[in-house]
């Protein structure tokens, strides 16, 4: 009805011919109004609109002086506690000095303004009050600037006030008032929460609807008699936390029925989601590491087999479900046992018409490619078994999963003349994971930074994962392996977890310094040492990755060494870090790194490349938590967008600052400082 803002005669007379229009052709079986204006409309108008049917009210002040039948018309008393909220205020400020009571000239406002008097005229309390009948905001501001903050309180009953022609919701009027006088704000209205009032015994709008519609469910329903013609609204003690800690109040005068709302949430919930994914994947990575075990142990029993006799492979393969294939290449005749027909669902192996004209249509198109460079890699000797995940036709058209593992046994004039292997069902295995990954990306849809996280951990993550993995297969399968074969390849599982450990103790820094337990460990070490040691590094990793990229160290002490405190650990992590990006993205040219004394007290490092480079709108981006910039669709450097925000949070944490200068295809040069003790020069 918006009778807060429109309350004359000819709205009321509008209205009337609206509702008579509107529900002239529809069977009205009672009415639940809410307010004062709305109440007085329907006694008013009600019978002329609606016919005499049940009235049920909710939000009416003064419903006990209204002269009606209390049998036609029941419902909620909305009585505001304003006693008990002057007992709360009386007990949470003890020193308080004087009560500022707003209201205003709106029917409720002058009910709860006689409401009030007749509360504070019942008890003593040990502050004054001062009342302000709100009639303007200019007249309201007024009076609210002449007034000292100090051992002060605001009790508002009410504040409809009107502004170019309309009045405003009560909670709109909150800064204005804060502005003017930013003392504790009380109140009995649940909608005034939010960055206003600090909390009273409050009753709310929805409580007070809820019981009006129990009531006129009652009265529908042939129990109109039992049902009272008023019934009590709940009421509650709320404080919010964030008003009473703005404030500084003392919780320990809480009362112990009070209800704190807009709690800060704790540690654990404010990171819930974050520690459950990490809880997922160690889970995930423990289950990798038990299905290796489970295919060790099974190669194991195998390997007993082997060594009893040949012919009970047979045997062993029939017990386990796996199907065995043999290929003689020179004479074109392939040997399937009855598994293999078995897993595609026919009968016998001659069902199949298996040949070598015709085994890519039997192959789904998207992996025979797959298929033949991991062929191409065997008989090269890249690889020292034939293997891979492929998904083969079916006796019904369909396609299913399976593994298979091969190995060329006999070679003629250097070509390979037979080839034996096997071919395991793991097309459930598969779904599973399919599962898990369509699980994974619908919860990585429920939020766009998460899911940047999870992208870019899941791709850190698989990437030394596929190594111990592929390379696991190899060791497995690698019946007839060297010992330096097998050397080289735990090598290369050793550096696939050292991977895997460093992208954890990135996670792990991250992790403290947002929790601030994160601690410098200052000590008196060489930074030349330090310095010539990375250098060393940078060498080996440019030689390693085949790059004509020429590293330059510069020191401005030209002293053997350099002795200064601070906590080495982490300014070689820091250095290593723009030292590692600068040679990911330089491609040809220099990498220098150098560094200058200033005042003897700070030392600036600089970290300079003929790299890529980065536009300018990216130089805050490259340093916030899991961002990355892309700089095309063909981008394979990887990362996890963790290590400058580690290597800026670092510097920041050691007292000094961190800055890029760069543009797009003409390198980038990174300079940061650390304040520290420098004991020679």
């Amino acid at each position: 009805m918006d009778t807060k803002r429109f309350n004359n005669p000819r709205h009321f007379e509008a209205m009337t011919k609206y509702f008579k229009e509107k529900y002239h052709t529809i069977d009205v079986e009672g009415i639940i109004c809410s307010d004062n204006h709305a109440f007085e409309f329907v006694l008013k108008y009600g019978v002329e609109i609606w016919d005499d049917v049940p009235v049920t009210f909710c939000g009416v002040n003064n419903i006990r002086e209204f002269d009606i039948d209390t049998v036609k018309y029941k419902g909620v008393a909305e009585d505001i506690n304003i006693a008990a909220t002057l007992e709360l205020i009386n007990t949470l400020h003890p020193q308080l000095e004087e009560l500022i009571v707003i209201s205003d000239s709106t029917l409720s406002g002058l009910l709860f303004m006689d409401q009030f008097r007749e509360a504070i005229n019942t008890k003593s309390y040990p502050f004054r009050h001062k009342t302000i009948h709100a009639i303007s905001a200019r007249q309201l501001g007024a009076d609210l600037s002449q007034i000292a903050p100090q051992n002060k309180a605001i009790l508002l009953l009410s504040l409809y006030i009107p502004r170019n022609g309309a009045t405003r919701d009560m909670i709109q009027e909150a800064d204005f008032i804060r502005d003017r006088l930013d003392v504790p704000i009380y109140g009995n209205w649940d909608f005034l929460f939010g960055n206003f009032i600090t909390g009273g015994v409050i009753i709310t709008g929805r409580d007070q609807g809820l019981k009006a519609a129990q009531i006129m469910k009652s009265r529908l329903t042939d129990a109109s008699e039992t049902v009272p013609f008023l019934t009590l609204t709940p009421e509650s003690k709320i404080i919010d936390y964030q008003q009473f800690d703005y404030y500084q109040l003392d919780s320990t005068l809480l009362p112990p029925d009070a209800i704190v709302i807009n709690q800060p949430l704790s540690y654990l919930d404010r990171y819930k989601e974050e520690i459950i994914v990490v809880g997922l994947i160690l889970g995930f990575l423990i289950l990798i590491i038990l299905f290796l075990l489970n295919i060790i142990n099974q190669k194991r029993q195998v390997e007993k087999q082997l060594k009893k006799s040949e012919s009970r492979l047979e045997l062993a393969l029939d017990g386990a479900h796996v199907g065995l294939w043999d290929i003689d290449f020179f004479k074109n005749d392939i040997f399937l046992n009855k598994w293999v027909s078995h897993l595609l669902g026919y009968e016998t192996p001659d069902q199949l018409h298996f040949n070598l004209k015709n085994w890519d249509s039997y192959f789904h198109p998207q992996d025979i490619e797959q298929l033949k460079e991991s062929f191409m890699m065997h008989v090269s000797g890249i690889n020292a078994s034939f293997s891979g995940e492929v998904r083969i036709r079916t006796v019904d058209d369909t396609f299913k999963w399976f593994s298979m593992h091969g190995k060329i046994t006999e070679v003629i004039d250097q070509k390979p003349a037979r080839m034996v292997g096997i071919l395991m069902d793991i097309h459930f295995q598969r779904e599973f994971e399919e599962q898990l990954r369509m699980a994974k990306e619908k919860a990585e849809e429920s939020d766009r930074l998460k899911s940047s996280f999870l992208a870019n951990m899941s791709h850190e993550i698989r990437t030394p994962m596929n190594a111990i993995l592929g390379f696991s297969d190899i060791l497995i399968n690698g019946t007839f392996l060297t010992h330096e074969e097998s050397e080289k390849y735990l090598q290369l599982i050793r550096a696939s977890g050292e991977s895997l450990l460093t992208l954890i103790n990135d996670i792990i820094d991250i992790s403290k310094i947002e929790s601030g337990q994160f601690s410098l460990n200052n000590e008196t070490f060489d930074l030349h040492v330090l310095l010539d040691k990375l250098e060393q590094v940078a060498h080996t990793i440019l030689s390693n990755k085949s790059k004509e990229v020429k590293f330059i160290l510069e020191k401005e002490n030209k002293s053997p060494s350099l002795l200064i405190t601070a906590d080495q650990y982490r300014v070689e992590q820091i250095i290593n870090n723009l030292v590692s990006n600068a040679i990911k993205f330089t491609s040809s040219g220099s990498i220098e790194v150098s560094y200058g004394i200033k005042e003897n007290k700070n030392i600036v490092f600089k970290v300079k490349d003929t790299g890529q480079g980065i536009e300018l709108k990216n130089h805050h981006v490259i340093f916030e938590r899991f961002r990355q910039i892309d700089p095309g669709p063909n981008n394979n450097m990887g990362g996890t967008g963790l290590g400058l925000a580690i290597t800026k949070s670092l510097v920041h944490l050691m007292g000094g600052k961190i800055s890029v200068e760069s543009a797009l295809g003409k390198g980038a040069c990174f300079t940061f400082n650390v304040p520290c003790k420098i004991h020679s020069t």
